[in-house]
């Protein structure tokens, strides 16, 4: 008698506390498992690659526990529907996959274009004991065909945006202050799952672009410099200025940079005193002006550098005493 009883808690555990099989699966059934507006790519990362985006829509009354990505697998085989060519699952961020959602293939070499390949969503046989597919075959009219292959593709991403936003309760999609639309940071999450690689096939997508810095070595002439030092070379502006320097015994460069601070201090004196200035807004006007003879030949380059150092040195201290 005591065996028997054992032999029946037995049973009873068994059965209340073993997991499940996935048998119980093959009574969840989809209302809809298709495949709309498949659009493929190509050369977008090396000559001769190949990017499907297939959105796709796999409906239930009542959306499995599990994610789809457990549930049912994307296939794309060739034109006779034999041989494999990738597969991938789709993204579980959204009502764990289920409804509408996008997927994609990438594959680098051996793909020919304008060929009739097929497409198939297919019950994994880990899930389903007799699993189901359902094939989508294109034609010539599924590939892009525009020049700009990155530019289709964000026209495409946008497009299947646009869908999924209502079904995933999120903006998939934001405006940037220069008016272009880019992923949000919800679309962002999903479409760099459900297109690995996008940011490098189509960075203007992204409202934050990554690009590779130019670190070349940049080589530098004095070409601008001796332009303007002989800006006035065999002009009457040089025969004056050479008479002038030599009531002073002196080159005609350092003349003209003289007479150009002199300029300078007589428009600081009459900003102040005529226009009621500041001091510091009237050294930075009376800079500008120096900035405007250095390019008209008359001033040296080199002291207008030093003089905007000691103009930025006094007014840190003007300003520092302002403020205490």
């Amino acid at each position: 008698m005591k065996k028997l009883i054992k032999l029946v808690l037995c049973i009873f555990v068994a059965l209340v506390f073993v997991p499940a099989g996935p048998a119980h699966a093959a009574d969840e059934q989809p209302t809809e498992a298709s495949l709309t507006d498949i659009e493929i790519f190509t050369d977008l990362l090396v000559t001769g690659d190949f990017l499907a985006v297939v959105p796709y829509d796999i409906t239930f009354p009542t959306d499995p526990d599990v994610g789809i990505d457990d549930t049912y697998i994307f296939r794309v085989l060739d034109p006779t529907g034999t041989t494999e060519l990738g597969t991938n699952t789709a993204v579980t961020t959204y009502n764990n996959g289920y409804g509408l959602g996008v997927v994609s293939f990438y594959i680098e070499t051996g793909m020919a274009a304008n060929t009739s390949y097929v497409f198939r969503i297919q019950q994994n046989p880990g899930y389903y004991p007799t699993p189901d597919y359902w094939d989508t075959t294109i034609n010539p009219a599924n590939y892009s065909t525009e020049d700009d292959q990155a530019a289709a593709i964000k026209a495409k991403i946008i497009d299947t945006a646009i869908s999924l936003t209502p079904e995933f309760s999120v903006s998939l999609l934001t405006t940037t202050e220069s008016g272009s639309t880019v992923l949000s940071t919800y679309g962002e999450m999903y479409y760099l799952a459900a297109i690995p690689g996008l940011q490098s096939m189509c960075p203007d997508i992204f409202g934050v672009q990554l690009q590779n810095p130019d670190f070349s070595k940049r080589s530098w002439s004095t070409a601008f410099v001796d332009l303007i030092r002989t800006k006035f070379a065999g002009t009457f502006v040089e025969d004056f200025m050479t008479g002038f320097a030599g009531m002073f015994s002196v080159e005609t460069n350092t003349a003209m940079n003289a007479l150009s601070i002199v300029i300078f201090g007589l428009f600081i004196l009459l900003s102040i005193w005529k226009f009621k200035a500041t001091i510091l807004s009237a050294m930075i006007d009376g800079y500008c002006l120096l900035l405007d003879l250095m390019l008209m030949g008359f001033f040296s380059m080199i002291w207008a550098g030093f003089l905007a150092f000691i103009a930025i040195a006094l007014g840190g201290v003007i300003a520092f005493f302002k403020r205490s």
